[in-house]
């Protein structure tokens, strides 16, 4: 009498589980790739709203004493004071977003008895994720440790709905700094510099009035983000410095 023997998957049956798996994968990697992009979008969403608040929250600080807000200029308004003179962030200018955190954080006295950072819940680690490296060791802060682009010369009577701070893959030159129609549906542009945090696929922000807005390629219009609202920033005859973005290696210029 013979005994039967186990036997194992044979080649075409093998073939035929991994085919079954590879079809189960390929529909399950959109919603799975959907879920971490949004989970990496919520979490810079809080980084990026805790920038805000950090600032916002040196500027209320500093109003009673007679200092210049910590917003970044690339121009100094006329008759600007600061009680520090020209050390302190409010007398100062900037170019980029790398080496305005870098002050605002007093990068260059941190691990030393001088370091004073000019706000409160800031560190590095606001401008890494989805992508991007956190800064590691001491030195210069450098644009690829940095993911935003910030509003440079902001000022107070400016509406609450602009773009304040924006994740670098979006080219804020797309942006306006006047818009006499808020129903335009224009797209805005991807940066050809910056493939993350997000590539051309969903961008983050902060509006000046703190809210966060996080929004999918299809939503990258205009209308869409200043929510069909008219608004001007330039003020007509005036000095004042224009609106600009300071992105992690230079200024965005809007329309």
């Amino acid at each position: 009498m013979t005994s039967a023997k186990n036997q194992g998957f044979t080649l075409v049956e093998l073939l035929v589980v991994i085919g079954i798996l590879g079809i189960l994968a390929s529909a399950l990697f959109p919603a799975i790739s959907n879920a971490v992009m949004q989970a990496n979008m919520t979490a810079v969403g809080t980084r990026g709203r805790d920038i805000y608040v950090a600032i916002t929250g040196s500027n209320t600080e500093r109003e009673p004493l007679g200092l210049g807000n910590v917003w970044p200029k690339t121009v100094l308004d006329s008759g600007a004071t600061s009680g520090s003179g020209t050390t302190d962030i409010g007398s100062q200018i900037f170019q980029n977003s790398s080496d305005y955190f870098y002050a605002l954080y007093d990068g260059q006295n941190v691990g030393t008895a001088n370091w004073s950072p000019y706000v409160a819940g800031f560190d590095y680690s606001k401008l890494a994720g989805a992508g991007v490296p956190a800064k590691s060791g001491s030195g210069q802060l450098q644009a690829q440790n940095n993911m935003w682009v910030i509003a440079g010369n902001v000022r107070d009577e400016m509406e609450d709905i602009l773009p304040i701070l924006v994740t670098r893959n979006l080219d804020c030159s797309s942006l306006k700094k006047d818009l006499t129609d808020g129903s335009v549906t224009t797209k805005l542009t991807w940066s050809t510099t910056y493939k993350t945090p997000f590539s051309n696929k969903a961008f983050v922000m902060i509006r000046k009035g703190g809210g966060i807005f996080k929004a999918r390629e299809k939503y990258a219009t205009l209308n869409v983000v200043y929510q069909n609202q008219s608004f001007m920033t330039t003020v007509t005859g005036s000095t004042t410095a224009p609106l600009l973005y300071l992105a992690p290696e230079g200024t965005q210029t809007p329309q």
